[in-house]
Formats: structure tokens, sequence, C-alpha cells
């Protein structure tokens, strides 16, 4: 397998093993992505590694539907959709990576102002963190329009 396509190979494992809330390691990666440990190492030096290459690639994900929304309101709704599809993957984005300057960044973009960025990140952060942590409240999808037009 050519490097660039390894190293794909072994982070979409890792992702997958993350989204399956299993353990990340080199031999759980190596089986999931069907390559030798060996292979990891040449483009990985430690599972960290991997975990934070899983967390990048996850953003820009993010970062893509947050961006491809229409305004700010439809931006918070793609952040949260994102956190809902994905959840343990965004709790490895803002626990083991923690993007949160990144996230930050992201809705300076969508908003402009810095202070009402941060603001909008917050309250969103926050209501995705309780929701991954929390599963599938009925109330979610209630709150989250009204979280974000107060936030906006």
């Amino acid at each position: 397998m050519s490097r660039p396509g390894c190293r794909q190979a072994i982070v979409t494992a890792a992702t997958a093993l993350v989204d399956r809330d299993r353990a990340v390691t080199l031999r759980a990666v190596s089986r999931e992505a069907d390559v030798p440990t060996s292979s990891i190492y040449q483009q990985f030096p430690d599972v960290p590694s991997i975990l934070l290459a899983v967390c990048h690639e996850a953003f820009r994900e993010l970062e893509a539907v947050v961006l491809g929304a229409p305004d700010a309101h439809a931006a918070g709704l793609a952040y949260l959709d994102f956190a809902v599809a994905h959840p343990r993957r965004y709790r490895v984005m803002f626990g083991a990576a923690d993007l949160s300057s990144q996230a930050l960044r992201l809705f300076t973009r969508v908003l402009a102002d810095p202070d009402r960025a941060m603001t909008f990140w917050l309250g969103l952060h926050g209501l995705a963190d309780q929701h991954t942590a929390i599963r599938r409240s009925s109330q979610f999808a209630v709150i989250a329009p009204r979280l974000i037009t107060s936030l906006i």
C-alpha cells in the first residue's frame, strides 16, 4: 500500500474504532486497517499521533459542514448535527485533542466578531457535549434551534 494510502487507511481504521467505542491500540488499528503494525510505525510514532490525525480529519469534516451553511443559524445546526451523528468522535475531538481554539476560529469566520463567536461556540459546545454524554434526549431537537437563535 502506498504511503499516503497506508496513512489514510490507518486514520480510517482508527476513526472506525473510535466511532464503535473501541480502544484505539496499535494492534486494533492494524487489524482494522489490515496493515502490519510495522507499517503503522512508518506513518505514526504512537497511538496519540493517530488519534490526533483522526481529530484533525474530523475537524475538517466539521469545518466543511459549518462553513457550507448559508447563515449562522444553519451553521449552528450543522455543528450540532455533526456532534449528534458522531458523538464518540466529537468527544475525542474536544477531549483528547482539544480542538477548542480551532473551533473558536471557525465560528469567528461564521460571525466575524470574536466575542460573539466565542459565546456562540461555547453555547453550541455545551449543548453538543451534554447531548453526546446523555444521548438521545427528546428535548434536544426543541432546545437546539432556540439556543442558536438566542446565541446569535
